[in-house]
């Protein structure tokens, strides 16, 4: 009788299990992965995303916390600024994946089966012997803070501000060729007619920033936050790489 129980009692978790697993896979081949273009701002935090093909999804901004990407193909995906606090990376795809500005740890990067021609948290392409964990974004105590100063009609050419936190500085006029940007915070900053000719701004956060006149020929945004509107009123654009990696003009 005992035996009986044992066996009836197993049966039934095993048909649960394979009732959830069923709905799992429903879930994301009727779900999510048709969406996967329209996942920008989306909250998938804690589900269970194991095997899916998210391939040049849209994950833009994501919430992504604690969610379980393992196996999942990654390949090609945009993870700008995504917060990927606690996910699961075992084993996922993430090669030409743009992972600027995104929220991970080097361990969960580890953990990823290829990241190959992705590029790093930092704006840079990753290399096989690239160094992780300088690859992720340093954290807001390590940043050098130039918050709402006033930097107007400097000279700031080549100056190396990577990851510096500039929001809300008045850099109106400031010449800031070949500066380097790299995952800067400039969100309303104020870069009225600055000169950003060769600069680079690499997953640099520019939401609401004055670009009117600003001189941005030849710089590189792959990656950068930064309307289309902004971007509409700077002086020059001319072969300037743009956030989605083409160029300016082509």
């Amino acid at each position: 009788m005992e035996e009986e129980s044992s066996f009836s009692y197993r049966a039934y978790l095993y048909l649960i299990k394979a009732h959830l697993a069923i709905r799992q896979r429903l879930y994301l081949s009727l779900y999510v992965q048709p969406r996967k273009q329209q996942l920008a701002h989306s909250d998938l935090s804690f589900l269970d995303l194991r095997g899916a093909d998210l391939s040049g999804a849209n994950l833009r901004e994501a919430n992504l916390i604690r969610s379980d990407l393992s196996n999942t193909n990654l390949r090609d995906a945009n993870l700008l600024a995504a917060d990927l606090s606690g996910a699961r990376l075992i084993d996922a795809d993430l090669r030409g994946a743009q992972l600027t500005g995104a929220t991970v740890t080097a361990i969960q990067l580890a953990a990823a089966a290829s990241l190959d021609g992705a590029t790093l948290p930092n704006g840079q392409l990753y290399e096989p012997t690239a160094d992780i964990e300088q690859a992720v974004q340093l954290p807001g105590s390590q940043r050098q803070d130039l918050s709402y100063r006033d930097l107007s009609n400097r000279d700031l050419r080549g100056a190396q501000l990577a990851q510096a936190v500039l929001r809300g500085a008045n850099l109106q006029g400031a010449y800031l060729g070949e500066a380097d940007l790299r995952g800067a915070s400039l969100r309303d900053a104020d870069l009225r007619d600055a000169v950003l000719t060769e600069a680079d701004l690499r997953g640099a956060d520019m939401l609401k920033a004055n670009l009117n006149e600003a001189d941005l020929s030849h710089a590189d945004l792959t990656g950068a936050l930064v309307s289309e509107m902004q971007l509409a009123t700077a002086a020059s654009l001319a072969g300037a790489t743009l956030p989605d990696g083409t160029t300016y003009g082509e």
